[in-house]
């Protein structure tokens, strides 16, 4: 049979037999955790030498072997499973969430160096690329069923632009072409392009029972977009002569005349937070005009060249004066608050999505928070919408669903898209598939989303828990009071710092992300890594001080350099993650209730001790934890409510060396002697 009348997985497959046959010189070593799909996961064991071709071969083997019956894995898996209607199905998934290029790295010459080619530093001496490709991921679907995960969802996999890349690889936030996948993904050990191989990963996945999301960002491009050329209408441009501002430039007469995010008088930003917090969008004051004098009006495509260095260049009309001016292409910043202190985000730069009423003299032709994200009323109206860019962006997720079977997408900063644009993308794409889910990068859990049309939000519980009072803020908004729709249990994602970087390490760790496992309307998500105990952060884009900024100074960045994970040796968090998930969902019946009655504060005589149980069909799921990390503490729990008369012990299902196994009972209250971090879950019927 030939390969053009096979799906994509089996012509990998096929290539891969081929492969098998054949001596392989070189030396490939794999990680022990990248289990076949059937098989357990044992930790601590040495790397395994293997022939690369008989290895993703006995992986793809393994796919086959455990698929769902009656699946079409061509097809998105939404209407197949039938779990939730809207995308409502995702309120029962547990996530593992990819970076495709970092989480399936490895060092597979064993020379304690990732890569280092010459030409391409993905590629080792022997040719044998050690960044991560879909090829290696369909090598850890294994893994992530064996971790309990239903569902993936990949940070974005499309084409990497490099005008201003901050590391040696790139940002996949900087988007070259989002019709296009990263080539870089491809693994050279098969003659299948890219988005073969892309579609043979989701193949893959769709077998095991497994749906992908995929992320996309919508407002911003690289500034080498392939979209430039064609479209200078679909970008803003500056003077070219106008230079970027330092990175902690602190005079600031000098920052006001180089390009950055706008600056604006301490009177300015109290009018301007007064106004967007009580939802007033009219008037919105403007940038200084010397910031707003160094845009132009987009040049002419016949006049747009690539310059020696990869940039974009062109002539543009300064719309004050008339005259001709050389332009570029600005880098972006943080959209919100104005005086956001992020470093600028130099690699991308944002879309043009309302043009002027008069577009020969322009009053909105620069970026700043009322044009990027807090949309001035006299901008966002509906005849002023980019409309070509916007019909290019409403007919993407429908290129994906129909070219690749993608079940959702995780829209990036998916509050500060249009909401004019988000419901035609939405009601386009579920045109095509009415169960299709969308997630959006929204740290408030609010009915704005649902309205919007989302099924579930990232929230923000990563951000609060770790606070001293931000646990019981947590608890009191999740459990007592409820939230609208469903929110990310994260401990961590690929903007924050490590969960066990935080204090406490891998006990805060552990106990964070049993609470967020078993809290109502969560989805539980692990940040890969995470489940490693890796503890440098992917990027420092959200809650990092300034101590840690200067801590991670030199320290290559995942997001932007080529890096890995420490999968060879120990990990102690790995089973535990693994035991948590499993007891989801085992007690599913009570954790998946969202009513009020569900969910229940348990007082335990200490303010370090947190306890709360799930309840629902008879059954109950009690959490219990210690959250003081320095200090063994003591006391009992009333359960008279709850807990039958004779009952005289109950079992704590995550003991292990650290945690207890059994916890005495007399009089219906619970005593407990807990170690600094020890966190127990405990369980029974009525």
């Amino acid at each position: 049979m030939s390969d053009n009348i096979l799906s994509p997985l089996q012509k990998m497959k096929a290539q891969l037999e081929r492969l098998a046959g054949q001596t392989f010189n070189g030396k490939y070593l794999v990680p022990s955790l990248w289990v076949n799909p059937g098989s357990d996961l044992v930790d601590g064991k040495d790397p395994v030498q293997v022939h690369p071709g008989e290895y993703y071969l006995s992986h793809i083997e393994a796919v086959e072997k455990h698929k769902l019956s009656h699946i079409d894995p061509l097809r998105s898996l939404n209407s197949q499973l039938g779990n939730g209607s809207g995308g409502n199905w995702i309120a029962s998934e547990s996530i593992f969430n990819i970076f495709v290029r970092l989480t399936a790295a490895y060092d597979h010459n064993g020379d304690g160096t990732l890569g280092g080619g010459k030409n391409d530093i993905t590629l080792n001496k022997d040719g044998v690329r050690e960044s991560g490709t879909f090829l290696k991921a369909i090598a850890m679907l294994g893994y992530v069923k064996a971790l309990g995960c239903t569902t993936i969802h990949l940070l974005p996999v499309t084409a990497i632009g490099h005008d201003g890349n901050k590391g040696e690889l790139g940002s996949p936030y900087a988007i070259r072409n989002p019709y296009r996948i990263e080539a870089s993904l491809a693994d050279p050990l098969l003659d299948m392009n890219v988005e073969e191989q892309f579609s043979a990963f989701i193949e893959a996945c769709h077998l095991l029972g497994i749906r992908v999301i995929a992320e996309f960002v919508f407002r911003t491009a690289s500034k080498d977009s392939d979209w430039i050329a064609e479209h200078p209408d679909w970008f803003y441009w500056i003077d070219e002569n106008v230079a970027d501002r330092k990175v902690g430039e602190t005079d600031l007469a000098v920052a006001a005349r180089h390009y950055g995010n706008p600056i604006f008088t301490a009177q300015e930003l109290e009018i301007i937070n007064n106004k967007v917090k009580s939802g007033d969008f009219n008037e919105l004051p403007p940038p200084p005009a010397e910031y707003r004098s160094f845009f132009k009006l987009p040049p002419a495509k016949e006049t747009i060249k690539f310059n020696e260095k990869h940039q974009y260049r062109g002539k543009g009309i300064d719309a004050q004066t008339g005259k001709d001016a050389s332009v570029r292409i600005p880098g972006a910043f943080a959209d919100w608050p104005p005086d956001d202190n992020q470093p600028p985000w130099g690699d991308v730069t944002y879309l043009r999505m309302y043009v002027d009423e008069n577009q020969a003299k322009p009053e909105f032709n620069y970026i700043a928070y009322n044009t990027i994200r807090m949309y001035d009323n006299r901008l966002a109206r509906p005849e002023l919408a980019n409309k070509e860019l916007w019909q290019t962006i409403i007919d993407l997720i429908p290129y994906y669903q129909n070219k690749f079977a993608i079940d959702g997408v995780m829209v990036d900063m998916g509050h500060a898209v249009p909401v004019s644009l988000m419901q035609q993308l939405i009601s386009r794409a579920r045109t095509v598939d009415p169960d299709f889910a969308f997630l959006s990068e929204n740290f408030e859990i609010k009915q704005e989303s649902v309205d919007a049309g989302y099924n579930a939000v990232v929230g923000y519980a990563w951000w609060v828990e770790y606070r001293r009072d931000g646990m019981y803020d947590l608890l009191n908004h999740i459990g007592n009071q409820g939230v609208p729709l469903p929110f990310f249990g994260a401990v961590e994602n690929h903007n924050t710092p490590r969960a066990a970087e935080r204090a406490g390490g891998e006990l805060y760790s552990k106990y964070a992300f049993l609470v967020n496992t078993m809290l109502p309307l969560s989805v539980p998500f692990i940040h890969s890594g995470q489940e490693l105990g890796e503890s440098i952060p992917v990027n420092t884009g959200l809650d990092f001080s300034n101590k840690d900024l200067e801590r991670l100074k030199g320290c290559k960045l995942a997001l932007f350099d080529l890096c890995g994970y420490r999968w060879d040796g120990s990990h102690p968090m790995l089973g535990f993650m693994q035991k948590v998930i499993q007891l989801r969902r085992q007690y599913f019946t009570a954790i998946e209730r969202c009513d009020r009655e569900s969910f229940c504060m348990v007082q335990t005589g200490q303010a370090d001790v947190i306890s709360f149980i799930r309840r629902g069909d008879g059954q109950h799921a009690m959490i219990l934890f210690n959250r003081d990390l320095d200090n063994e503490l003591a006391g009992e729990v009333s359960l008279e409510w709850c807990l039958h008369t004779d009952c005289s012990r109950l079992e704590n299902h995550l003991a292990d060396s650290h945690n207890r196994k059994e916890f005495q009972v007399s009089d219906q209250k619970l005593h407990y002697r807990l170690k600094p971090g020890e966190c127990c879950f405990f369980a029974w019927n009525s």
